[in-house]
């Protein structure tokens, strides 16, 4: 496997990888879902673990795939979902109700079901994949290959502008919704202390607990 071939290998599951997901979660929430972390068609966390797996499948044994697939894509997901949430604050999936799982971003129920993809994709697929791009002159693949990554480069620069502009007008509006809740709560204060500060026989706790509750 070329250089070439192995970027045109990580595009082609990376949109197989959109479509399982746009498909699966569409019929789940029955409205469309452009799934992704990029404006194009493409998943690139599935590119990644189809290339991976079409590398192993080739020099491992179907369980030993099962369960090398299992653990990396368990350790690639888990570090995706990290470093996305950590950078723009959103998460693009969370398995919190599933079983098992780790802070959300992983669980064991995926990781079998990735180690079996993994089986499927390196042993079964892949050969079938490989075939047309086989055929494919060299020149072609260096092309398609060159101008798929010129265009993703595109896309990653206007979607992380674009997130970053989305991070920063969510911090800036959370801080000006803090801000009005404090002067509301300090105007609210003000009001009922006012009220009932002329009644010098209630002691300061019971004053301060009436505060509380009417605000």
């Amino acid at each position: 496997m070329t250089i070439d071939e192995a970027v045109l290998y990580f595009y082609i599951y990376s949109f197989l990888g959109w479509v399982y997901e746009s498909i699966l979660v569409s019929v789940r929430e029955k409205r469309w879902a452009n799934r992704g972390f990029l404006i194009g068609p493409i998943c690139p966390i599935y590119g990644a673990g189809g290339l991976l797996f079409a590398l192993m499948g080739t020099h491992l044994s179907i369980p030993l795939t099962f369960l090398v697939c299992m653990v990396s894509s368990a350790v690639l997901e888990y570090l995706t979902g990290y470093t996305l949430e950590k950078l723009f604050h959103a998460s693009w999936w969370d398995y919190s109700d599933m079983p098992l799982n780790l802070n959300g971003y992983i669980c064991l129920p995926a990781s079998l079901l990735f180690g079996a993809m993994g089986v499927v994709v390196s042993h079964f697929i892949h050969p079938v994949v490989a075939l047309p791009v086989g055929w494919l002159p060299e020149w072609l693949v260096s092309v398609a290959a060159l101008l798929l990554v010129g265009i993703t480069s595109a896309d990653i620069t206007v979607t992380v502008s674009t997130l970053s502009d989305f991070v920063e007008k969510l911090v800036e509006a959370d801080r000006l919704i803090n801000q009005a809740i404090d002067d509301k709560y300090r105007e609210l204060e003000s009001s009922v202390s006012g009220t009932i500060q002329n009644v010098k026989a209630i002691p300061a706790n019971v004053r301060d607990k009436i505060i509380d509750q009417a605000i």
